[in-house]
């Protein structure tokens, strides 16, 4: 599964790929025999075993970044390809970069499912009991208001989780959760903390960069909480020279 944030050719960040990347991407997607799916048909595989097409791939979006629908989404359509995108729901028409709900309902009538980033983008682990629920069943239900359908998964923020989040999770009425720990999707792996391969912006070897995430992603994980540990026991400058594609 891929993790994507902003798509646009001007944003130069860590979380905004640029359009003709996206595009280079997508098109390498098609090329290579690679199929998106739905949350659904990812749950049904991981809970029923039921059957998914060769080389299945769930293309996501945190956020709600109004390019996911100026740019993303018209490559999408060109690819025929479905996605998913999480939404901060107080976000939606909020904010000059977010979404409105006008986009986010056609978006949901064209192959691309709209689940919940929560109401409003909390880390979710600190929070006290009564504001989890609320983020949860807030996002859930202001989606489902909007949409006219079920909300059934949620992208954790930050990809933070705890057992009390998961059991307020499934007593929100969700299917399944996201988070953005890089590796793949496996059989027999617990729905509600599902992997995903983040795919940053970059100015250097993108399509290299992309193919090994997309072919390696337990490697870079790997990379990446091994530099993680080095930080934590307070070594950031022999953190800094360990390459993470």
């Amino acid at each position: 599964m891929l993790n994507y944030h902003q798509i646009n050719p001007t944003e130069k960040n860590p979380l905004t790929v640029p359009t003709d990347d996206f595009a280079a991407q997508m098109a390498y997607l098609e090329r290579n025999g690679y199929n998106t799916i739905s949350p659904d048909q990812l749950h049904g595989f991981l809970v029923d075993g039921t059957p998914l097409p060769e080389k299945p791939i769930l293309i996501t979006f945190d956020d709600g970044y109004e390019d996911n629908y100026q740019y993303a989404y018209p490559i999408l359509k060109e690819h025929n390809m479905k996605a998913a995108i999480f939404l901060v729901s107080d976000f939606m028409g909020r904010f000059d970069n977010y979404l409105v709900w006008d986009q986010v309902y056609e978006m949901s009538e064209n192959n691309i499912y709209m689940g919940s980033h929560t109401l409003s983008h909390f880390e979710l682990t600190p929070l006290d009991h009564g504001e989890l629920v609320n983020q949860l069943t807030g996002g859930k239900l202001a989606v489902e208001w909007k949409t006219f359908k079920f909300c059934e998964y949620i992208a954790y923020p930050g990809g933070f989780y705890n057992q009390l989040v998961l059991s307020e999770t499934k007593k929100a009425g969700y299917k399944g959760g996201f988070t953005v720990y890089n590796d793949y999707v496996r059989a027999g792996d617990d729905p509600y903390t599902m992997n995903r391969i983040a795919i940053f912006g970059s100015q250097h070897l993108v399509m290299p960069r992309f193919w090994i995430r997309l072919h390696m992603a337990p490697v870079v994980g790997r990379l990446e909480r091994f530099r993680s540990r080095l930080i934590e026991a307070g070594y950031p400058t022999l953190a800094e020279l360990v390459f993470i594609p």
